[in-house]
């Protein structure tokens, strides 16, 4: 019974508005209050101890730096420079700037492992260009929020590390099974945007000639090739994740002052302000989490919730589209975090059991509530764009409806096919190496 309050506690103070860490905080404190009002045996200190115990592991680190090379990345001028590369490449073909947003997007991913930073980046400067040029919207919109959901699977991505650190999984193997299903959305997304453009007649830009596409890329050149200095550092074992985020932090640094000479002192310290802020965000809906996922798994919210689900079938491609309905559907009510902490310690054990590989799930995960970043109510890149672009959220979802219909297709091959996640990794890092 305490159990059903707590949820009803998060979910009320969640629809209500509340910051996210305060109502998973609240929630959990209300449970203990009443837990110790009927005689219960849950202690108040336990809310400090899982506070501390939440965030005390060397793989969080990782969070900060990759939020501050991101930073320190757009200040650059790497945004800018990404986009006309990607303009070069695919901006006259059907879909115009509207694929040079999807092909962005897939490349910035490789830097800054947020969808909503890759959103903002690529929104700011794309969707008045696009507007020029007689693209509705709603349309532009719909095309970058749905573009950059692939950030947070191509690595770095920053809920693969939180999901690593949380369940003990090696950072490195889910970076590279990010790999090809990140790479199988974007083509996904690319395709869709061709067919609709082509279908609807959008614009399309001149044709780069060779020295364009040559000098564009030149320029790019030191951006594009940042995703491969993080993978390799990690895959060749030269650096842990969290040790490769300082790498990539130094690298910014190092382009920002030497090739590019765009980089201030000004401009790192109001990077590292901005880490600071998102980061301390970031770790008090952790450690909130984690009293909240201590109590439900104290409370055998987990046993209820396999029963449930056990009840229905046994068969593991049953069980495997249940946990997605329920992931998709919370993505819709929920912000990633919570989602991840609290479900991520239940459904892990539950289909470890059933033979289903933790690194293939933690893509499987991920990728649901990458599609919930695009769903109303709480789909944060539905709301990033609308700021950005002045439209409507509701008009932006609509839009997006065929790229959400993609995104659930490519979300049950990855379900369905293992090898997609677990090539790359089994390739490359065979143990299970941090």
């Amino acid at each position: 019974m305490l159990l059903v309050v707590m949820i009803g506690l998060l979910l009320f103070f969640s629809l209500m508005g509340m910051e996210i860490a305060w109502a998973i905080g609240i929630a959990a404190l209300g449970f203990i209050v009443l837990d110790q009002m009927m005689g219960g045996g849950v202690p108040f200190v336990l809310v400090a101890q899982m506070m501390v115990t939440g965030i005390d592991t060397f793989s969080m680190l990782a969070i900060p730096l990759f939020i501050f090379a991101g930073d320190l990345m757009n200040a650059t001028g790497m945004t800018q420079r990404i986009i006309r590369f990607a303009a070069a490449c695919c901006g006259h073909i059907y879909g115009g700037l509207a694929n040079v947003g999807v092909l962005a997007n897939f490349i910035m991913s490789g830097i800054s492992g947020s969808a909503m930073a890759d959103a903002a980046a690529t929104g700011t400067v794309l969707l008045p260009e696009m507007k020029k040029k007689g693209f509705p919207d709603a349309f532009s919109s719909a095309v970058i929020a749905a573009a950059a959901t692939v950030g947070p699977i191509i690595p770095p991505s920053i809920i693969f590390v939180m999901l690593g650190a949380l369940m003990e999984i090696s950072v490195g193997r889910l970076f590279l099974a990010g790999i090809i299903p990140g790479t199988i959305m974007f083509v996904a997304m690319f395709a869709i945007t061709w067919w609709l453009s082509k279908r609807r007649n959008y614009p399309r830009e001149v044709k780069a000639t060779t020295v364009e596409l040559k000098t564009t890329f030149i320029e790019g050149a030191a951006a594009l090739f940042a995703p491969v200095v993080i993978v390799a550092t990690i895959v060749l074992g030269i650096a842990t994740p969290t040790e490769a985020a300082a790498v990539i932090v130094l690298y910014a640094v190092f382009l920002g002052v030497f090739v590019y000479r765009s980089l201030s002192l000004q401009a790192v310290m109001r990077a590292a302000g901005r880490a600071v802020i998102a980061t301390s965000v970031i770790m008090l809906t952790v450690s909130t989490s984690g009293v909240f996922a201590f109590i439900a798994v104290s409370q055998r919210m987990g046993e209820i919730l396999t029963q449930a689900m056990l009840a229905i079938s046994t068969n593991l491609i049953v069980v495997l589209l249940l946990v997605n309905v329920l992931l998709l559907i919370l993505g819709m009510f929920m912000e990633i975090l919570p989602i991840l902490l609290i479900l991520a310690p239940i459904l892990f054990p539950l289909l470890g059991q059933m033979g289903v590989d933790p690194v293939h799930f933690g893509v499987v995960i991920v990728l649901n509530l990458m599609i919930g970043m695009i769903t109303p109510p709480i789909g944060l890149n539905l709301f990033v764009i609308s700021a950005i672009g002045g439209v409507g959220v509701i008009e932006i979802f609509k839009a997006a409806i065929p790229y959400i219909i993609v995104l659930v297709v490519v979300l049950l091959l990855v379900t369905y096919v293992p090898w997609l996640s677990l090539y790359l990794p089994n390739l490359l890092m065979p143990t299970n190496s941090p």
